[in-house]
């Protein structure tokens, strides 16, 4: 049977069970009656007949009760429970459960109920950690702002108050400041990019392209960096066109900052391994030092990064890489040793369509 139509069959037919029994036996007294009257010539006096209406009413009534049990056990109880599950999730208790059995179109309320339930405690768990993120993100901003900008106010303080009169020993403090501007520059551009990678508004401008051919301008763009490190560079990309959508300049984002991690969180002189395959996924490998778990397991946090001083980098560009890798419904992941990363390797990021 439908569930969609269970509770609708259920009280018809305890109605017309209910109706169907009294009327068989309200007949069966009715016909006695009238026998006894008709052919034994029985005269009945009127209280008799009251008496009759007064019993046959009172079946009627004790007939419905199992009527009553079933509309109390069936319909009032789980109906009573819903009510009193959605007012605790009104009240803010958004992990409210409920549990009947009505056997009835009620219990698949009862299961939308625990599912919204689930939902939306997964949904506050969520978002509860998005709010941790983003104070972490901002606490983080300002311990890496700090540094630049007191050595700026340092500086700059002793050169306005004339303290430093030796030319090249002013020429390097206005060095310092520079470089430390352009640090701190850098640092709220990327984190720009960040957050508008996390607005909603925010769309890629996918079209059908050649990623390996982006892969390849890629690699050429920093491959002096790798010949200063003397870093091996072993590069396998396919000849033919790989086409995806894709948003050239947030993909070419990706993979720039893994070639570039290579480079910063590794020491000069290792190997790194460049290979795409045929469906676009790409694996950049190193031979470099193993990351210490608990810190492979945050690599996609904001301000994390493989050293935890972040010395070398301001830590947000593994997690600009990895939303860039979501928003085109893919991934990236961190890998190390076998199966997944190459003999001879020991470390590798995998991003994937």
């Amino acid at each position: 049977m439908n569930k969609k139509h269970k509770l609708k069959f259920q009280i018809f037919a305890y109605m017309a069970a209910t109706f169907l029994i009294w009327f068989i036996i309200s007949t069966f007294v009715s016909e006695l009656f009238y026998y006894l009257e008709e052919k034994r010539g029985v005269e009945f006096p009127f209280r008799v007949y009251a008496l009759l209406t007064f019993v046959d009413m009172v079946l009627l009534i004790l007939m419905n009760i199992p009527f009553l049990r079933f509309l109390i056990k069936h319909i009032d109880r789980p109906v009573q429970k819903i009510i009193s599950g959605l007012n605790h999730v009104s009240e803010g208790n958004i992990s409210e459960k409920i549990d009947f059995n009505a056997g009835n179109e009620l219990d698949e309320i009862k299961n939308a109920f625990n599912q919204m339930s689930g939902k939306l405690a997964e949904a506050e768990k969520i978002k509860e950690n998005a709010e941790n993120e983003r104070v972490l993100l901002f606490a983080n901003m300002a311990h890496d702002l700090k540094t630049p900008i007191t050595s700026i106010i340092g500086f700059s303080k002793a050169l306005s108050d004339g303290i430093i009169d030796d030319k090249d020993k002013q020429k390097e403090y206005f060095t310092t400041i520079n470089r430390k501007a352009v640090k701190m520059n850098g640092l709220i551009d990327r984190l720009f990019e960040y957050v508008k990678l996390e607005s909603a508004e925010n769309k890629l401008h996918l079209e059908p392209l050649d990623v390996a051919e982006i892969l390849r301008n890629c690699i050429a763009d920093i491959y002096t960096e790798y010949e200063e490190k003397k870093i091996e560079l072993e590069i396998d990309i396919p000849d033919s066109a790989v086409t995806k959508n894709a948003d050239k300049v947030e993909l070419s984002r990706v993979y720039t900052n893994l070639l570039n991690n290579a480079i910063k969180h590794n020491s000069p002189g290792i190997k790194v391994l460049v290979r795409m395959k045929n469906d676009g996924s790409v694996l950049i490998a190193d031979s470099g030092e193993l990351v210490p778990e608990e810190m492979a397991a945050k690599l996609f946090t904001p301000f994390v990064s493989g050293d935890s001083t972040r010395k070398n980098g301001s830590g947000l560009g593994l997690s600009l890489a990895n939303k860039i890798m979501k928003k085109h419904g893919g991934d990236l992941r961190f890998v190390q040793g076998m199966p997944e990363v190459p003999e001879g390797y020991t470390k590798a990021f995998i991003a994937g369509f």
